[in-house]
């Protein structure tokens, strides 16, 4: 029965991996929301407002990048089994591959965590919420074209309902939809880069931890997450240096043009300390979502994601001192949670329900390890095998 075990295990990783995610990643648009508007008072006053969103992003995720960086090194040097092991390291051979590999999601989370720190300064953040709804869509529609991942009948009628609830409790808490053009374009770009950035995660984090890599699945989840922030903070700080200078805030009619290194010299070692504390919760958030990822597929991650909105309004009430306990609130939790149970007891079992042309049919699951997900992993270690046999026979036949 040992497979049952690993299956428990892998379950009970995954489950705390959720947890972890869902306080996570609800308590980074709330401490970042404070940030840029100055609400971070202590006994001897206030922060100084930051009202750099782009800038924002590009300190804290350089913050943990170097941080994450550092530590690998350390961690390599101190550790004569680790370096005797051959294990992966950030400075290590192969570095070409992991690139590869981690770059595209690296250079889209530098993108998308740029434009969610913009819209999330644009709106309130209730609105911001609504408007990220529709990510769980995107995700399945970009895992499915781009990660060949399926959903059988079952899975499908989950993420329906999902998504439902969270519209239900988005429409709760906006209450109205008056933010400025400019507020809702950014913030509608953001669920379609957040899909991207799942997707790409999730292709990338199959291929690197691959045990039969050139790699031996020897790169942690520290070391996969180090590099993708040192490129998503280089995407950030271009970014900021194009969108938030001086030139631009005056073409939008702002009456006290500032761009951000200007306003970087002057601010307040406290103010500063708080801005990069920040990147404390996206530490954690990131090398978990790596974790998870590399456990499960991009349609989970997605999904977990969608449920977010839970926490995300319950803490959010909470630092307001207020809690929505609408009807329409209460009817978006209870799809949202109907939709996630759905999802995860339909994907353990070994058999999955298909609508095809016929009508309705059991599927038997190609492996073990996909009953919980759909593994890109398997078919990846096909591909590369695949790819070795070819090139010894164009060898022999050399």
């Amino acid at each position: 029965m040992a497979g049952g075990v690993v299956d428990k295990a892998l379950a009970a990783k995954i489950a705390v991996s959720v947890v972890i995610y869902g306080i996570s990643v609800s308590l980074v648009p709330i401490y970042n929301k404070k940030v840029f508007s100055g609400e971070i008072c202590w006994s001897g006053g206030c922060a100084k407002s930051f009202p750099f969103p782009i800038t924002t992003a590009f300190l804290q995720l350089g913050v943990v990048a170097l941080a994450l960086i550092a530590a690998n090194i350390v961690c390599h040097f101190c550790s004569p089994r680790l370096r005797s092991g051959g294990n992966s390291w950030i400075f290590g051979p192969h570095f070409g591959y992991k690139l590869r590999h981690i770059a595209p999601v690296g250079v889209l989370f530098g993108i998308k965590y740029g434009i969610t720190n913009w819209g999330l300064a644009l709106v309130p953040t209730a609105q911001h919420l609504l408007l990220q709804s529709t990510d769980f869509v995107w995700t399945v529609l970009f895992a499915r074209i781009f990660n060949k991942e399926r959903l059988g009948f079952l899975e499908g009628v989950a993420v329906v309902i999902t998504v439902v609830g969270a519209v239900f409790i988005s429409i709760s808490a906006g209450a109205s939809m008056d933010a400025p053009a400019l507020g809702l374009a950014v913030n509608l770009l953001t669920p379609i880069f957040l899909a991207l950035c799942i997707t790409t995660l999730r292709s990338g984090a199959a291929e690197i931890f691959r045990p039969d890599n050139c790699l031996g699945g020897s790169m942690t989840p520290f070391e996969f997450t180090a590099i993708k922030l040192a490129l998503s903070s280089s995407v950030a700080f271009v970014l900021a240096f194009i969108l938030e200078n001086a030139a631009v805030q005056e073409s939008e009619g702002a009456k006290h043009a500032e761009s951000w290194w200007i306003a970087l010299e002057s601010f307040p070692p406290q103010s500063l300390g708080l801005v990069l504390a920040g990147g404390f919760l996206i530490l954690i958030f990131q090398v978990n979502i790596t974790w998870l990822a590399g456990m499960t597929s991009a349609t989970a991650v997605g999904l977990v994601g969608e449920v977010k909105v839970l926490p995300q309004l319950l803490l959010n009430a909470l630092f307001s001192l207020k809690v929505d306990l609408s009807p329409m609130s209460l009817l978006g939790a209870a799809f949202s949670v109907m939709g996630s149970i759905l999802y995860a007891s339909s994907s353990v079992q070994l058999k999955r329900l298909l609508l095809t042309r016929q009508g309705f049919r059991w599927v038997s699951r190609a492996g073990v390890e996909e009953k919980l997900t759909e593994s890109l992993a398997s078919s990846q270690a096909e591909n590369a095998s695949s790819d070795r046999v070819m090139e010894s026979g164009q060898a022999i036949q050399a």
